[in-house]
This record gives C-alpha cells, sequence and structure tokens, in this order.
C-alpha cells in the first residue's frame, strides 16, 4: 500500500519530475562531511555567477549598440542644443520638455511645482501633467542631473567637451557640447541603460524558461538578429516605452518565475513568506510597470485573461493565480497614489478585470466547486469574471479617456471611422502588420523555430496522454502570452514591438532539455550550434544593414520658426497647430500650447479636433471663431498638412468630410490660410512653415456715410 501511495503521488507531480529528482539528490549527500551538498552549493554559486556575468555582458554590449545606431542616424554628437531637441519629434519632444523644466528651474522645487500646476501644455488650462503623462523617469532623470551637476562643480568636474561647429550652406555655426554633464547627453546615457536592462531581462527569461544558458543565449541573439523588428528605442529614445519596456519583461519574468515555483501550491501554503515575497514582487514591477507607460495596462489586460484560462484548464491552482492577481491590485491601488488618482488607470479595463476576477475567485468559486467538476466550476467562474467587468466597465467606473482605443479595434473589425480613429488607423504604425516584418522574422528562422517549439508541445502534450501539466506553467503562461501578443501585432504593426521579443524568448525553449529529453544532450546542442549558425546568416546581415544607415540631422525650416518665434513673440503667446510642431513649441521656446501630443485625455482630444478645423472644409471665419474660443493668438501651419495628399481616406479633408458632411464640395480651407486669409494674418512663412496671428474681433458698422 505505502508503494502505491507513492506511485500515486508521483504521478500527481509529473509536472515536477526534474526538481524532485534534484531534491533528492541533495537529501542523498545530507552525511556528516556533507560533500555533495557543498559540490552542489558550489555548482549553483558559480551557475548563478556566470548567468549574472553573461547578463551584464549583455547589457553593456546593447547599450553601446543602440547608442551608435542614434549617433549613426542624426550625428548627435555635432548638432546644436537646439537641433538636438528638434530631432526629438511629437511626443518625445513633449515629454523631454519636462525634464528641461526640471534641469533649468532655479529650484528643484519650483521645477517639481511647475510640473504638476502647469498652464503650458493645454492652456489656458492648469494640469497635473505628473498624473497625466506617466513623467516619471523625467522627473527622477531631472533631480538626479541637478545632482550630478552639484557634484562635478563641488569637486571640479569638466564632465563636458565643447567646441563650434561649420554648418556650411550659409549657416550660421553653432557651438556643440557632449559629455554627462550636458543635459540631453545625461537624459540619454538613461534611456540606454534602459535599453541594456532589456537584454539582462531577455537573457533571464530565456534561462528561466528553458532551465539553460543556451535557451538565454538564443534568446538574446534572436532579439540581436531581428533587432529593427525588436526596437525603436534607437530611433525615438524619449518614448514611454524606452523606459518603461525592460520593466514589463521583468514583471512577466516575476510572472512566469512564481507559476514555476506555485506548480504545486495550495491555499494551506498562503500564509508563508516566500507566497508574501512573490506577492511583493509582482507588486513592485506592475506599479513600476504602469507608472511608466499609460498602455502598460493593455498588456497587462493580457496577462490577466492568460491566467484565468491557464486556471479554468488546470495549469495552475486557485491559490497560484490569486498570488498573482493580488499582487497586480495592490500595484494598480498604488500606482493610482503616486499618480494622484490618474482617471485613465482608474477606470481602465485592467482594474475592472482584477476587482472581478479576485471577487470571484475568493466568493464565487468555492461556492461553484463544492457543486460542480473542476472545469465545469471553472468555466462558470470565467463567464460571472467577464459579466462582473462589463458591468464595472460601463455602469460604474465610466470614462471617456481610452474610447479612442476601443474604437481603433472597433475600426480593425468593421467599417466604423470616426474623426479620431482616423487620425491613428491612417498613421502606417497603426496600420495592420502586413507581409514584410513576417518575410524578415521567416528568413532569420525565429518564426519557423517558434513554430517548431509549439509543434512539440502539442506532441508532448499528446503523448502525456492529454495530461496539460505535462506542460509546465510558465510554459503554458509564455505560449498564450504569446498569442495574445500575435493578435496585437497583426492589428496594430506597432505592436510588434511586443511580439518579436516575445518570439525571441518562446525560441529560448528549443535548449529545454524537458522537451527534447529523447535526444541524447551531445547531439541536442549540436543541433542548436548548426541552428544558430544557419540563423546568423540573415542575422549578421540585419545587423549589418543597421549600421550602415548613416545620416545627419538638418531642419532649416523648423530651426527658422522656432527661432522666429523665440525672437518676435512675448513669452505668454499661445500657439495652437499640428501636434508634432505645437510639441516642438513647447520644447525649445515655452511658449504655451493649446494641444499636444498625448492623446490618452478625451477633453485633450476634442481640443486638437477643433485646433486640426484648420484642414477642414469649414469657412475660415468659423475656423476663427472656434480657435478664438481656445484663446489663440497664433495657428501655426505646416505645407506637408496642407498641400501633400496622403493615400485616398486619408486627407484631412477626408477625415473632416466623415465628421462634417454640411461642408463636402467645399474647397479645403488650409491652402487658403496657409498664404493669409482675413481674419488671420500672415506673420511668418519659409517653405514649409507659416504662422497666422488671429486678428482681433472687428465691428460691422452699418448705415455709416463718409464724408
Amino acid at each position: 500500500m505505502a508503494v502505491h501511495k507513492k506511485e500515486k503521488g508521483l504521478s500527481q507531480n509529473s509536472g515536477k519530475s526534474s526538481h524532485s529528482n534534484n531534491d533528492n539528490k541533495v537529501k542523498q549527500g545530507s552525511g556528516k562531511n556533507c560533500k555533495p551538498n557543498d559540490k552542489v552549493n558550489g555548482h549553483n554559486i558559480g551557475h548563478t555567477i556566470l548567468v549574472i556575468v553573461i547578463a551584464a555582458s549583455f547589457a553593456l554590449i546593447h547599450s553601446y549598440h543602440v547608442s551608435t545606431l542614434f549617433e549613426n542616424d542624426r550625428h548627435f554628437s555635432h548638432l546644436s542644443t537646439l537641433e538636438r531637441e528638434m530631432t526629438f519629434r511629437s511626443e518625445m519632444g513633449m515629454y523631454y520638455s519636462y525634464y528641461k523644466t526640471i534641469v533649468e528651474a532655479s529650484t528643484v522645487y519650483e521645477g517639481f511645482y511647475e510640473i504638476i500646476h502647469n498652464n503650458l501644455t493645454e492652456f489656458p488650462s492648469v494640469i497635473n501633467t505628473l498624473e497625466r503623462f506617466n513623467l516619471f523617469p523625467e522627473v527622477f532623470l531631472g533631480i538626479l542631473y541637478r545632482g550630478f551637476d552639484w557634484m562635478c562643480d563641488k569637486f571640479g568636474i569638466v564632465g563636458k567637451q565643447c567646441w563650434q561647429i561649420e554648418r556650411g550652406q550659409g549657416l550660421s555655426p553653432v557651438n556643440s557640447c557632449e559629455g554627462l554633464r550636458q543635459p540631453e547627453y545625461f537624459y540619454l546615457e538613461a534611456v540606454w541603460f534602459c535599453a541594456g536592462l532589456t537584454t539582462t531581462v531577455l537573457f533571464l527569461y530565456g534561462v528561466l524558461l528553458s532551465g539553460s544558458i543556451f535557451g538565454g543565449l538564443i534568446t538574446v541573439l534572436c532579439f540581436f538578429y531581428n533587432h529593427g523588428e525588436a526596437t525603436r528605442v534607437q530611433w525615438t529614445p524619449p518614448l514611454r516605452e524606452s523606459f518603461a519596456y525592460p520593466f514589463c519583461l521583468l514583471q512577466m519574468l516575476c510572472v512566469s518565475a512564481c507559476l514555476n515555483m506555485n506548480q504545486d501550491s495550495d491555499d494551506k501554503t498562503v500564509s508563508t513568506k516566500k507566497h508574501k515575497m512573490q506577492i511583493a514582487a509582482v507588486m513592485i514591477t506592475t506599479s513600476i510597470c504602469l507608472t511608466l507607460w499609460q498602455f502598460s495596462q493593455f498588456l497587462l489586460v493580457t496577462q490577466v485573461v492568460a491566467l484565468l484560462i491557464l486556471f479554468t484548464f488546470g495549469f495552475i491552482s486557485k491559490f497560484s493565480a490569486m498570488v498573482i492577481l493580488m499582487g497586480e491590485m495592490i500595484a494598480v491601488a498604488l500606482t493610482l497614489l503616486l499618480m494622484f488618482g490618474n482617471e485613465l488607470l482608474l477606470s481602465s479595463l485592467l482594474t475592472c478585470l482584477l476587482m472581478a476576477s479576485l471577487v470571484t475567485l475568493k466568493f464565487l468559486y468555492p461556492v461553484l466547486i463544492s457543486n460542480h467538476y473542476r472545469f465545469v466550476s471553472g468555466i462558470m467562474s470565467m463567464g460571472f469574471v467577464a459579466s462582473l467587468t462589463i458591468v464595472l466597465r460601463t455602469r460604474t467606473l465610466t470614462t471617456k479617456h481610452d474610447a479612442h482605443i476601443l474604437n481603433i479595434l472597433r475600426s480593425k473589425l468593421s467599417s466604423y471611422n470616426d474623426f479620431h480613429t482616423l487620425l491613428y488607423t491612417c498613421s502606417a504604425e497603426f496600420d495592420f502588420l502586413g507581409w514584410d516584418p513576417i518575410i524578415k522574422l521567416t528568413k532569420s528562422l525565429i518564426l519557423p523555430a517558434v513554430a517548431f517549439i509549439l509543434l512539440i508541445l502539442v506532441i508532448h502534450c499528446f503523448f502525456g496522454i492529454l495530461k496539460f501539466r505535462s506542460i509546465d506553467p510558465h510554459v503554458a503562461y509564455n505560449i498564450l502570452q504569446l498569442g495574445a501578443f500575435t493578435i496585437m501585432a497583426i492589428m496594430i504593426m506597432r505592436l510588434k514591438l511586443f511580439f518579436t521579443p516575445h518570439l525571441c524568448i518562446i525560441a529560448s525553449l528549443l535548449a529545454s532539455r524537458k522537451y527534447f529529453k529523447k535526444l541524447q544532450m551531445e547531439y541536442h546542442y549540436s543541433l542548436l550550434i548548426v541552428f544558430i549558425g544557419c540563423m546568423s546568416v540573415s542575422g549578421v546581415s540585419n545587423l549589418l544593414e543597421q549600421h550602415s544607415i548613416l545620416g545627419e540631422y538638418s531642419n532649416i525650416e523648423l530651426e527658422e520658426l522656432l527661432v522666429w518665434i523665440m525672437r518676435n513673440t512675448n513669452k505668454n503667446a499661445v500657439f495652437a497647430g499640428p501636434m508634432p510642431i505645437t510639441a516642438a513649441i513647447l520644447l525649445s521656446t515655452r511658449r504655451p500650447i493649446v494641444n499636444h501630443p498625448h492623446y490618452e485625455d478625451a477633453m485633450l482630444r476634442e481640443r486638437t479636433k477643433k485646433v486640426y478645423s484648420a484642414f477642414s472644409r469649414k469657412p475660415p471665419e468659423d475656423v476663427f471663431k472656434t480657435l478664438s474660443s481656445l484663446q489663440v493668438e497664433y495657428l501655426v501651419l505646416s505645407e506637408t498638412w496642407c498641400f501633400n495628399q496622403n493615400r485616398s481616406g486619408c486627407r484631412m479633408t477626408d477625415l473632416w468630410d466623415v465628421e462634417d458632411p454640411e461642408n463636402q464640395g467645399r474647397p479645403p480651407t488650409c491652402p487658403k490660410l496657409f498664404v493669409g486669409v482675413f481674419p488671420f494674418r500672415l506673420v511668418f512663412s519659409n517653405d514649409v512653415y507659416s504662422v497666422l496671428k488671429l486678428q482681433p474681433p472687428y465691428v460691422e458698422l452699418k448705415g455709416f456715410n463718409k464724408y
């Protein structure tokens, strides 16, 4: 009977047989001299040190890689401060402007006060930009820079080198400085550090998933070989994803580690120190993720859904799901506290889904499981989660801040269109994925490799007599996460930045001995070396292509516009225009603007729509009235926005024809405004930009006779 009982216990824990073997080895070595134990501990310490050294090496290599690509593309080291700011287009410039606010303020307190009582970004409104724009990186780096600058002064460290650059073409020479005491370089070094952290986490992720250092190496090599499809940090450093993505990876790594460690946990162990530490780890990484990037919440929604699926199909226990969900719910509460009650997060789908999931698992599921089979109880519970989430989202925590995102998804699945949706979907970044990235990923062998792994997992599951637990929960979770990222990338091309790195992570399973245990070790690793060699043919070519990109940033017309504004308008002059241009005006001239590129606010979207009436078919008098109601003094127009013809259906007049059918058939307004038409007065123009001053209101006097 005892033997039978022991065999039953082993069959129930078949998914952890390898861990059990390791435990037995340690127990066998528990003699007086403890030599086997010492040997195992020494091996573990050496293995850990090796992993840390390799991870740190990849961080340094990737930091150098992306900083070199950035310098090659823009010749950043030879630009003036104004030109460097101009390279941070659209959202990038707006985010960087708040770092500049902290750096240039007379005191840290004054700079922070300007951040949370800002009247420049959405004039005349005073807004808390820290609550709205996920600006913790800029605030932290601004304060850190001031401390660094003070230390350099105290210890007599120069910290930067300056010279004069002759630009030719009749342009005046400019001063250029580089070094850590130059604010823009200090900022960029933080971005490159985060880029290095990304490869560190990818390597650790690959090691965890595969149980092998070789798996981590494959993950990082795949990332480098598909770099152009995996990240854009080298082209757009100040974006939120540059700071947040490594921590999003770290959060998913923590979740994977928790699932791996809790495979056989149950509710009786809920109070143990280990599980409290797991909740804390999930809480901290999730909170960092949410505070750094407004779109992190959508990534976490897919994670919660994946966990609920795993729970329903018996991959994980209720306790294992609760550990992670509790950590994430606490993180949401902490983030709301740090971000002054950010409305986008407070009423988000993530918040509603977490609340519904915790209530269901804690109170409803125990009732259902006592009356039904586990699978039936799980399905019924998930139905209740979905229903409660919808009720919370539509009846309790209602908001319109994320309506544009839901409408983008709606437009992808139907013929629905509105002004704000078209403004997004007409951009190439928000188009469907297309075939070009798929072809590139196939040539580098990462797509075939992942397809092969998925096939092996299906076979492994089948020959395990349909025991799903023959696949580790953390592996199953990452397969589901990849599935979610695949759907997201297909629908919105920009989201391939989630999809491609996760392909690299799944590729690490090629090195897993668990799923290739029937293949002798020497043959297994020989085949992996052959795979890496074949992958390197296309991968090295991709790297060389990236490094062949050489350029030198120059935008004379934008520079002329910004210099004119600084020299010819007062500091309180209010500007409106296309979002990328107003962001540049805010950053470099510090003039108030009424609209900006951060589109995650319902009131701001409507304000931008009013400004964009300049690109409609409305009469100039109507545009004037609309802009005057926003207290605009100067309207900036771009030749590209007025005259260049985008693809059919995506011209600015096409967007307005959807919203303003009354004026269909009228000529576009912008070409008239661009050259100046009453009641607008042209005060500046060059080959690309025009600045129009709104004339003061006039009164028409009827019956007046002139003698």
